[in-house]
């Protein structure tokens, strides 16, 4: 999981996707449905849906590569609805459009995400001059699916609107995940994310007009491809039958124009967090 706060995406559409009354059921096998895989409770009315919502916190860097860190308070929601509709605190509101029955397992879809974006109060210093990147929404196209004990992932995203970074990026992953005893489960494995101009520019580049507000950067263009590879890791610990406790940390290293951006000071970075779960 790459640390990525969906606070008011989640907040706003909690109400959109959430049943009146608590009752649901766990998707059997799924390590992100929760702790009680395969169970159902409660009404048949709900037993169409799958959720769990949680409360964690999470450390990163206020924006990649500069050198002042934050902790953040973050809701985890991972609601399924009929096994084809979700909303999800790491890919937003939206649809499977293909999802196996049976064999291997993969999934298609359409989502509308959130980027956070970066305020230059956090880290004034370090961002001097260079103002706010604004929050904004995204169109996510995402496939993933399994090869043997491998799980591949696929996830593409466009910036929409005026407002944001309003680029295009990309990332491709892999891991496995498995059972070191009943109740707790590991996983690893590497990334690495891809960017256009226009993304790579809001977030490692320097206009001219930056430059002339800034006491510490001059002008830099941040050019498209290749922005960031690295390593992250799961850990999901069940806690009781509907309670559990999910750790995540990742090791990124910048590459190509972001590594060589002058905002950036840390070439590689820790991130990571924990997040208590409960699966109704």
């Amino acid at each position: 999981m790459r640390v990525k706060t969906l606070a008011l995406a989640t907040a706003l559409m909690m109400a959109v996707m959430m049943p009146p009354q608590s009752t649901a059921r766990a998707q059997d096998g799924d390590p992100e449905s929760g702790p009680d895989s395969g169970r159902e409770m409660g009404t048949r009315n709900w037993t169409d849906w799958n959720i769990t919502i949680g409360l964690g916190t999470a450390y990163e860097p206020v924006s990649p590569g500069v050198d002042e860190e934050e902790f953040e308070i973050l809701p985890f929601v991972d609601i399924e609805y009929l096994d084809r509709f979700f909303l999800k605190s790491e890919r937003g509101l939206g649809a499977y459009v293909l999802r196996s029955q049976d064999g291997p397992e993969y999934d298609v879809g359409f989502a509308i995400g959130y980027d956070a974006g970066r305020e230059e109060s956090d880290a004034r210093r370090e961002l001097d001059g260079l103002g706010d990147i604004d929050p904004s929404a995204e169109a996510i196209f995402f496939a993933e699916g399994e090869v043997g004990p491998v799980e591949l992932e696929l996830e593409l995203a466009q910036g929409l609107g005026s407002d944001g970074h309003g680029g295009f990026r990309g990332e491709v992953s892999a891991g496995i995940e498995a059972p070191v005893f009943d109740r707790l489960a590991l996983g690893a494995g590497p990334f690495l994310t891809f960017a256009d101009s226009q993304y790579m520019g809001s977030y490692y580049g320097v206009t001219s007009g930056q430059a002339a507000r800034s006491s510490r950067f001059e002008r830099y263009d941040a050019d498209g491809g290749l922005e960031s590879y690295g390593i992250e890791a799961t850990a999901r610990l069940k806690l009781t039958q509907n309670w559990s406790l999910i750790g995540f940390a990742a090791y990124t290293r910048l590459a190509g124009d972001a590594k060589d951006s002058p905002i950036v000071e840390n070439e590689g970075f820790f991130s990571g967090g924990a997040i208590v779960a409960y699966t109704f």
